[in-house]
């Protein structure tokens, strides 16, 4: 069994002084990601995944303060470097343990409008369909532009929660409720509409080799 570790934006750093809700929701992030690309690999592959939550991006990137072997990916959105946040030039010699995404993570939840009705099931106020929504309907998920602002519209719209005795629009927070979602993800139906879901299941498979 081979040990693939991926390093990942979002979540809690390690280091973090965060409270313990806050700390307890990083971790459901964590795991739900892992049990979602775990899903993608066959047993055959003999790959035991272990996803690190690092907090920011730069956290990520910052290769010189974390030990690399050749099992480390480090999963990075790759409009960091087209808003120009980050010089790619800074990366490149670690260029061999990066996975450049092309898509955000809300993409893969956008283009499963069902999954996002069955994981707020009970905040559902809506009558349209989440699917019919005119930000989504008709449109190729990876060609959706702010796909975060896009999902928490589609929640505000459609799901309300109680708080203090009030209904209010339910909203979509990375961090708080994201896990949710992803849990209830096909990873097979994700390999057919995202090429970038295939490539970083491939680029795992690859790192096995010199194992």
């Amino acid at each position: 069994m081979v040990e693939i570790s991926l390093l990942v934006e979002g979540g809690l750093h390690p280091n973090s002084n965060d409270s313990a809700d806050t700390y307890e929701n990083s971790t459901k992030l964590r795991e739900s990601l892992h049990k979602l690309l775990s899903a993608g690999l066959d047993e055959k592959d003999n790959i035991s995944l272990k996803v690190e939550m690092r907090g920011s991006y730069k956290a990520v990137i910052d290769f010189k303060k974390q030990p690399l072997s050749p099992q480390t990916l480090a999963l990075i959105d790759f409009d960091v470097f087209q808003r120009g946040d980050e010089s790619i030039d800074s990366i490149k010699e670690y260029r061999e343990f990066i996975f450049f995404m092309v898509q955000a993570m809300e993409s893969w939840i956008l283009s499963q409008p069902e999954a996002i009705e069955k994981a707020f099931k009970q905040y559902r106020v809506g009558k349209e369909p989440v699917a019919e929504n005119r930000y989504i309907k008709d449109i190729v998920p990876d060609t959706i532009l702010f796909p975060d602002k896009v999902l928490d519209t589609l929640l505000k719209e459609n799901f309300q929660q109680e708080k203090k005795g009030k209904l209010i629009p339910l909203k979509y927070k990375k961090l708080g409720n994201s896990h949710i979602l992803l849990e209830q993800l096909d990873i097979h139906r994700l390999k057919e509409q995202f090429i970038d879901v295939n490539n970083l299941l491939n680029k795992i498979k690859d790192l096995t080799i010199h194992a």
